[in-house]
């Protein structure tokens, strides 16, 4: 696995949201690669304040979509 293969199964493994052999192989790749092992923290983090943060918003899936297409560019 890349970091780019990584990266699209990104958000599917912070959810938990990958079979195993997926989630088996995006863990591999983290705990080899220290960009994307940094990336992760980053994720989870930022995941974490905005869900402090908007408490009692909703984020729309529109939303949502915006902000990862703005993620995938950096």
């Amino acid at each position: 696995m890349n970091c780019d293969q990584w990266f699209e199964k990104l958000y599917l493994y912070i959810d938990k949201d990958l079979d195993a052999i997926s989630w088996n192989d995006v863990d591999a790749h983290m705990k080899q690669c220290r960009p994307c092992c940094n990336r992760y923290d980053l994720e989870v983090k930022l995941r974490t304040r905005l869900q402090k943060s908007c408490k009692f918003e909703v984020c729309t899936e529109a939303l949502r979509v915006r902000i990862q297409t703005i993620l995938k560019k950096l």
